[in-house]
């Protein structure tokens, strides 16, 4: 189980199950990230199908596997009911699948998920807030990580775009006055700041396996090597026996 005191923990996120089998065909030590993100949205089917099972290795292996069904009200491109979303996480839970799953703040199914997730032994929620069209005032993002928070073990996610200096600002001071099991992630045309809110604590720093996936993303090898110097706890944490 990965210890969440210590960060950031790097994402692989994979957009088509390809990227999933062939992760899981790669040897565990090889792999320079903690997690696979399996955005089942962006699949060409929008389920499990055809990769379950090497979600299931990937889980075996020691590399848990985080379920987003990312709804298109937040950046998604799932556009069905949430009955159906959480019929799915469930199942990934019970069947193996994943350990972890990701769903949007406004959901309306995050307290029965919450539920699902306690009742499985090292599971973990990530509740998440998007907005591409800016970044709010930082009082009103404060807001949003206490009511994530709120749920008992939840990870508040918070991404949204930096289109100003003062937008940078804010989430470095949303960090600050909430570092603990909270992920930050500026999205925009530069990279950099996304390094810089993981390496001065954002709990999750996230790179592509394949293609991006949101603006400003860089892959996980490259978000690997630039959070090896910019973050002692992240290189402590790779060089640890």
């Amino acid at each position: 189980m990965l210890d969440l005191r210590r960060g950031p923990l790097l994402v692989a996120v994979a957009d088509r199950p390809a990227a999933i089998i062939n992760t899981a065909e790669s040897d565990r030590s090889s792999r320079a990230f903690d997690l696979v993100e399996a955005r089942v949205d962006l699949f060409a089917q929008q389920s499990l199908d055809g990769c379950a099972h090497d979600c299931a290795r990937l889980e075996s292996s020691g590399t848990p596997v985080i379920l987003t069904i990312r709804s298109a009200a937040q950046g998604g491109r799932f556009a069905g009911l949430d009955a159906a979303r959480l019929a799915a996480f469930t199942a990934a839970l019970a069947g193996g699948h994943a350990s972890w799953v990701d769903v949007e703040n406004d959901a309306t199914i995050v307290d029965a998920l919450a539920a699902a997730v306690a009742a499985r032994k090292g599971a973990q929620l990530i509740v998440s807030h998007h907005d591409f069209a800016r970044t709010p005032p930082l009082d009103a993002l404060l807001a949003v990580v206490d009511r994530c928070h709120s749920i008992p073990g939840a990870i508040a996610k918070i991404a949204t775009a930096v289109k100003r200096e003062e937008d940078r600002d804010t989430l470095l001071e949303l960090l600050s006055r909430r570092p603990e099991r909270t992920c930050v992630i500026g999205m925009g045309a530069s990279a950099d700041l996304r390094i810089e809110l993981a390496a001065r604590g954002s709990l999750l720093a996230y790179g592509y396996l394949e293609q991006a996936t949101a603006p400003g993303q860089m892959s996980a090898a490259d978000t690997h090597q630039r959070l090896l110097g910019a973050s002692p706890a992240y290189a402590a944490l790779r060089a640890a026996p």
